[in-house]
């Protein structure tokens, strides 16, 4: 199982880096411009793969059980045909995602290994969009077991049921499409084969991000370019001051990706080191003459001390995906502001490393750029809208600061302060709030031609719960792709 498990982590990061690094190629490297939207032919074959979360109500006679079995990163492959006439579309679409659905749990267990769909898709394209929606059915693979006075019983079947669901996709190379995609699938209800017979229910709910590879093409390369993508000679002649700012700007016209590393030590009752790698991939695009959409994922590879044993629990978060509204002009000198949805997805591997809730608010970011120093703020608010019944609800705060000043002459250095605070409003008075204070020093490098950026900072949570450690380190490393 932890074996299944770790490729099912690695499939995820690699299908996540293959699509933000396919958007990556199709991006601007000077200010997003507006394009005129053309034609983008759906028809044909296509193959593709999907990463993303699932949950389930999942239930014995009528109890919720709650995680750690009712939620579940998946990961898989689909294929499909598509026919398009006009603005309209119609296809099929099949599916298969490997499940990690399933942890012991006496007297009964229940683990769900694979999840397949097939259904038909009706949708409705405009210039490179399609918004299609999914009805058809779906399989899953469930071991169940019950502990009884002389052994175990386990029962081992197929389940199916129907399915419905929808999303939207884009088309951004001629080949290659990108979608968000979400499936309800309603398997029934099991009874396991021997007595003393249990009842459980297994339906099962799927967000899914996802890219396809067309084998004809939608359009031609004239048509799917942009008039200014990268020809490389654009950056070559920027300073290291200059790339120093854009690569803590969430509004920088080119992709991003940063990693932050956050270490905590003395956590939990055996004073254990809780770690956290985020990968945190920022890809912006031109909506129209006057917008721009800017992506921020949020992918985090996590190490948290057990609370019972003095072990740690390693494997994948929650993933969170941003998208924030930008206007190409804000009207205000060196001012951009962005406005959008956040969704949190429950792809945790372990219950213990997410909150295994669907969790949805609005986000703003907003940023002053003048000359040498940079300040901003990303703010979002997110409640739990689904998720497994047994889980405590979401309703927290998130406010991340963004402040560096680019030293002159200095040749790429600069002084960092990235706090990250946070509010649980679902925590009792006294223990709602983390502030960290504090700060670093980063350098912007070079390796050939590939700009990198990296920081170094420590923070002491000025205020901070029981369960926080005092002292955080944190170590930033950022690719600024061209």
């Amino acid at each position: 199982m932890r074996r299944d498990l770790l490729v099912i982590v690695i499939c995820t990061l690699l299908s996540v880096g293959v699509i933000n690094a396919a958007a990556a190629a199709d991006l601007l490297v000077k200010a997003p411009v507006y394009a005129p939207p053309v034609p983008y032919n759906w028809s044909g074959l296509y193959l593709g793969a999907n990463v993303g979360g699932a949950w389930s109500n999942r239930s014995i006679a009528g109890t919720a059980l709650g995680d750690p079995f009712s939620t579940a990163l998946i990961a898989g492959f689909q294929l499909g045909y598509n026919l398009q006439a006009g603005h309209f579309l119609a296809g099929v679409e099949g599916d298969f995602d490997w499940a990690t659905f399933g942890h012991p749990k006496a007297p009964f267990s229940d683990q769900q290994k694979w999840i397949s769909t097939f259904a038909a898709r009706f949708g409705f394209a405009s210039g490179r969009w399609l918004a299609y929606g999914k009805v058809g059915g779906g399989w899953a693979q469930d071991n169940v077991g019950l502990d009884v006075p002389h052994g175990t019983n386990w029962t081992t079947n197929t389940n199916g049921g129907w399915l419905f669901g929808g999303g939207l996709e884009y088309g951004f190379k001629p080949h290659l499409t990108v979608k968000l995609e979400y499936d309800f699938l309603n398997l029934g209800d099991g009874t396991t084969s021997t007595g003393p017979a249990v009842n459980w229910r297994r339906d099962t709910q799927m967000i899914k991000l996802g890219m396809n590879y067309k084998f004809q093409p939608g359009a031609s390369n004239a048509e799917a370019s942009t008039p200014d993508d990268p020809d490389g000679s654009s950056r070559a002649g920027q300073s290291a001051e200059e790339l120093a700012k854009q690569s803590n700007n969430p509004f920088a016209s080119m992709v991003v990706v940063p990693f932050r590393n956050d270490t905590l030590p003395n956590d939990g009752p055996f004073h254990g080191t809780q770690n956290v790698l985020g990968a945190k991939p920022i890809v912006p695009f031109s909506v129209n003459e006057d917008w721009n959409v800017i992506t921020r994922t949020e992918i985090p590879l996590v190490s948290q001390p057990d609370p019972q044993t003095d072990t740690s629990i390693n494997g994948l978060g929650d993933i969170t995906e941003n998208l924030y509204f930008s206007p190409v002009h804000s009207g205000i000198k060196d001012v951009h502001w962005g406005f959008g949805p956040a969704i949190t997805v429950p792809t945790a591997s372990d219950a213990i490393l997410g909150s295994g809730k669907v969790s949805l608010g609005p986000a703003l970011a907003v940023f002053y750029d003048p000359q040498n120093w940079q300040a901003g703020l990303i703010i979002k608010n997110q409640w739990s809208v689904a998720g497994a019944p047994g889980r405590d609800r979401v309703n927290e705060l998130t406010v991340e600061v963004i402040s560096n000043y680019v030293i002159p002459g200095g040749e790429g250095w600069h002084l960092d302060t990235h706090p990250v605070v946070t509010a649980n409003w679902t925590a009792k008075p006294g223990q709602q709030w983390t502030v960290p204070v504090g700060g670093g020093l980063g350098h912007l490098s070079k390796l050939g031609d590939q700009a990198i950026d990296w920081s170094v900072q420590g923070y002491y949570n000025v205020v901070r719960p029981d369960n926080v450690p005092a002292w955080e380190l944190s170590v930033f490393l950022t690719f600024l792709l061209r």
